[in-house]
């Protein structure tokens, strides 16, 4: 998470979190908290960094502030970025195929073997499968009045019409941690996406995202 007194962003993983930390960082106006997995200090004394999960859940953030005598209902704004399911599952697919050690793990396992259709059947996220990626967005099923949703598919945008009037100074924002990928079209076919609906059913059902369609596998 990362913070100023007047708005609240949530690192939902694989939706540019990143990139965000980093802009937000440098160009949030007065002092900014960080939560993550961080031992160091900001030279100018403007950034407090927390020791934290990086990816806290909208729960996660409700008992944090609690424990400091703050309620989410006091930012005027909580940010989010929201990504399609289809390409999410993807890009992470992609990214553990790096094996990158800080990603060890049975997910990472699974990804390493090169199949997509085992990874979309087996492999946790965070720990859970199905995943609970909608837990970024609503607490106990509610979406709090001052959340903000994101979308990755347009997030310059977004950033300009949402953001922008809490940073200072000339942001742009950068592009870290990706993870190159094949296109949807290529590499979905009917029983992939009924796999990776399973696992995002909230998206779908909430009207976030509609389903696509996709040939049956023996047609590919």
């Amino acid at each position: 998470m990362i913070w100023n007194e007047s708005i609240l962003f949530i690192h939902a993983p694989k939706t540019a979190g990143m990139s965000m930390t980093t802009m937000l960082s440098a160009h949030l106006k007065g002092t900014v908290c960080v939560t993550g997995p961080y031992e160091a200090l900001s030279e100018s004394g403007r950034l407090e960094y927390i020791p934290g999960k990086r990816h806290e859940t909208l729960l996660d953030a409700v008992s944090f502030f609690q424990e400091r005598n703050i309620q989410l209902e006091q930012f005027e704004k909580i940010f989010v970025v929201m990504r399609n399911p289809y390409e999410l599952e993807l890009s992470r697919f992609a990214y553990l195929q790096k094996n990158l050690a800080q990603d060890r793990g049975k997910a990472q396992d699974i990804a390493l073997e090169g199949d997509f259709r085992q990874y979309l059947a087996n492999a946790p996220f965070f720990g859970k499968n199905p995943p609970r990626l909608d837990l970024y967005y609503h607490v106990d099923g509610v979406i709090p009045g001052n959340l903000a949703i994101l979308r990755y598919e347009h997030l310059a945008q977004d950033i300009a019409d949402h953001i922008a009037p809490y940073l200072e100074g000339d942001y742009e924002i950068p592009y870290e941690n990706q993870s190159a990928h094949a296109s949807i079209e290529d590499v979905y076919d009917a029983e992939l996406e009924a796999l990776c609906h399973e696992r995002h059913k909230w998206f779908f059902e909430a009207g976030f995202y509609s389903r696509g369609s996709f040939s049956d596998p023996e047609a590919n």
